[in-house]
């Protein structure tokens, strides 16, 4: 049995965590770590203007299977064939990838996971957003007010 999420998005408007939390939360759901990904304002020693991130068009639906995949690894297994004795009980996770260019504060990803206790959410949660850096085909564009432009994670495509 794959878990499917709740929320998976690639969007060009501004994320609101609280969105993101709204649409994953339940009333079984006593633990629930959210990861914002924000830009920050330097990288390797040179002062970053902002973040260009472009998106392959198979990016939505590989998110959606690595959440449905991460949910599952975590799920507490209760009956012999693998399944939640109650799916609302188990580990859900949404997630919120922006494209477009963004200045220094701007939040480029939002990773929620909830669960009945905190150590299966903050588990899903390190584990989701690792492999959304791994295996979604976003990648970005750093520009430094030097002017100089580069292109990160590009050697992995």
């Amino acid at each position: 049995m794959t878990v499917r999420s709740p929320l998976v998005q690639i969007t060009e408007s501004a994320i609101d965590a609280r969105d993101v939390e709204r649409a994953v939360w339940s009333a079984s759901d006593g633990a629930m770590v959210t990861f914002s990904g924000v830009v920050r304002d330097h990288d390797g020693g040179r002062d970053v203007l902002d973040i260009e991130y472009s998106a392959h068009p198979t990016a939505r639906d590989v998110l959606e299977r690595l959440a449905g995949e991460v949910a599952t690894e975590h799920m507490s297994r209760t009956r012999a064939t693998g399944e939640p004795l109650d799916p609302m009980r188990t580990v859900r996770l949404a997630a919120v990838h922006r494209v477009g260019v963004l200045p220094v504060g701007e939040t480029a990803v939002v990773v929620v996971a909830v669960a009945p206790h905190r150590a299966k959410a903050f588990a899903a949660c390190a584990d989701f957003i690792d492999r959304i850096k791994q295996g979604v085909p976003i990648w970005k564009r750093q520009r430094f007010t030097d002017g100089v432009a580069e292109w990160v994670g590009v050697g992995d495509c």
